[in-house]
């Protein structure tokens, strides 16, 4: 429930943000450039929220990197682009025109108001770049240069968010290194030891040395529980648990909520997403956003919807006290094949982490079930011997125990729980293709994202699993974060499930509904958002009431 205005508040701002990931961070800077006295307050304890764990590349239309780099893009293609992928699906169409329009704006002044410094990820075309609109050569995708936290944080460098899931090298490196580009072998070694961080926890330091040099204080341990509403039911305030003891934050001009997903809330996921998820954010995403919000009467959308990953667990791997789940990028090494319980294919295995995701959550009306929530990566000792399928499984190496495996596919089967004679059979028809150099069931070698790092797809990736001993691994329906929450308006203000919106309450990130849906256009399309929305937050709610 929303609280009352209590006596006397514990403290007062002009702005409060909650959450110190992309969005907050970008919030904050937006409203005490405003002119706002602002407060960041961060439930975990450490900064970063699940930008700091992610890749930290940011999708943005028109920017200015692109045009230094001598590629062309127009606000007509951006758009056009955008309105394919969200085939209507987007929470508010007027929305993207905001996108496009703001975004390369909100790049462009963070760059040269803080200390983030962004770059072209040049080896990150769009994802669908054959798609009208689509940029083949690239240029919207960019991430942060490194930081050099030692130097640039000192003391408070420990608090900011490094990711469990990459390795210290920005994502244009790793990927040239993943093709066989010259990437210095202890690169990653060397950042780490002198802790120049990249990647999403570069993004994150830069903005928040940004609001250090602002004097915005950013508060750790802090869970905002209940938004304060005044007589007219504007929100005024928040109700915050913070060292065993809760106080009330009053909030002059507004609250922006940038709590993240609730993709660790069971409870939440069950009643909206429908089908279990395994998150690979922060533990500390449970939705407390998203029922304030509620609480106040926000409109909703986007609720079904999740940034998806195909994941894999190695049962021996922690992060922050849970079972660490991992990103299952190997789906799409030349020579993997995806089967559910009954031994079939049912997706091109190399397609985007959002929409892979989709194909595992199909309905099969005929057998009445969910075919495909149990599936597993399927692959022969050929490929064991020369990739890594995880970082703790580098090529070559022995397989670990809890890794499937048979002498001979029906023997991998019986193993893992799959139909045998599914299994053989797809394996059979698999490897018939690979020799003729053509899927036709689900097109591998054909889908642009295939190989978007390398100039489009190619039938070399039919490889066939001939060769014994086989593998198999469970795979996972892991989830990066959700971005269903309260709709926005253009100006990021919540809109209020009776029409108007909810006065004084903003809302970004993931802790939004997304205004591209459940699309994803390139890297960078959950941070791009979240960085642009949160700074209109911010600037909205530092110029309401400020004459007052």
């Amino acid at each position: 429930m929303t609280a009352a205005i209590p006596s006397s508040w514990d403290r007062t701002v002009d702005v409060l943000v909650l959450g110190s990931g992309a969005a907050g961070l970008s919030a904050a800077v937006a409203a005490h450039d405003g002119g706002a006295e602002t407060l960041v307050l961060e439930k975990a304890p450490l900064i970063g929220g699940t930008a700091g764990v992610s890749g930290g590349i940011i999708w943005i239309p028109l920017n200015r990197h692109m045009a230094a780099a001598g590629i062309s893009d127009s606000r007509e293609e951006a758009l056009e682009y955008i309105r394919r992928l969200t085939l209507g699906s987007e929470p508010d169409p007027a929305l993207l025109e905001t996108y496009v329009d703001r975004a390369h704006e909100v790049a462009a002044y963070l760059e040269d108001n803080t200390p983030l410094r962004l770059m072209v990820s040049s080896s990150f075309t769009d994802y669908y770049a054959d798609l009208p609109g689509g940029k083949p050569e690239g240029g919207r995708s960019l991430e942060s240069e490194p930081f050099d936290a030692r130097a640039q944080l000192g003391a408070d460098a420990p608090k900011v968010r490094t990711s469990p899931h990459l390795a210290w090298l920005t994502l244009d490196e790793g990927a040239k290194a993943l093709i066989g580009g010259d990437v210095p072998a202890d690169l990653a070694a060397q950042r780490e030891r002198d802790d120049v961080r990249v990647i999403g926890s570069a993004l994150v330091a830069s903005l928040y040395r940004g609001l250090i040099d602002r004097g915005v204080e950013v508060v750790t341990g802090a869970r905002a529980d209940e938004l304060v509403r005044d007589d007219d039911g504007a929100i005024v305030g928040a109700v915050v648990e913070q060292g065993g003891a809760r106080r009330a934050i009053g909030a002059r001009r507004g609250v922006v909520i940038a709590t993240g997903g609730f993709e660790w809330n069971p409870e939440l996921v069950k009643a909206f997403i429908g089908e279990p998820l395994e998150p690979m954010s922060p533990p500390h995403n449970e939705g407390d956003g998203l029922r304030m919000a509620m609480e106040a009467g926000a409109a909703l959308g986007n609720m079904r919807a999740f940034w998806g990953q195909p994941a894999l667990l190695d049962p021996d791997a922690e992060f922050e006290g849970e079972r660490m789940i991992e990103m299952g990028g190997a789906r799409a090494i030349p020579g993997v094949v995806v089967v559910n319980r009954h031994g079939e294919r049912f997706v091109n295995e190399a397609v985007s982490y959002q929409d892979f995701p989709k194909a595992v959550a199909a309905f099969d009306p005929v057998r009445v079930e969910h075919p495909n929530h149990d599936h597993w990566m399927v692959y022969d000792q050929r490929l064991k011997d020369s990739a890594a399928i995880l970082p703790s499984m580098p090529a070559g190496e022995p397989a670990p125990d809890w890794v499937h495996r048979g002498e001979t596919i029906r023997e991998l089967a019986e193993d893992a729980g799959i139909d045998p004679d599914g299994l053989e059979a797809t394996i059979a028809r698999w490897n018939e293709h690979a020799a003729a150099g053509a899927d036709p069931d689900f097109g591998r070698g054909s889908a642009w994202y295939e190989a978007f790092m390398t100039g489009g797809p190619t039938p070399a990736v039919l490889q066939p699993v001939e060769q014994g001993p086989f593998y198999a691994m469970r795979m996972f329906h892991g989830a990066l974060g959700t971005n269903g929450g309260p709709r926005i308006t253009a100006d990021g203000e919540v809109r209020n499930l009776r029409g108007g919106v909810i006065e004084g309450l903003y809302a970004a990130g993931n802790a939004a509904a997304c205004p591209l849906g459940d699309s994803y256009p390139g890297g960078g399309a959950t941070l791009g958002p979240a960085l642009t929305f949160g700074f209109i937050a911010g600037s909205h709610a530092a110029r309401r009431g400020a004459a007052s």
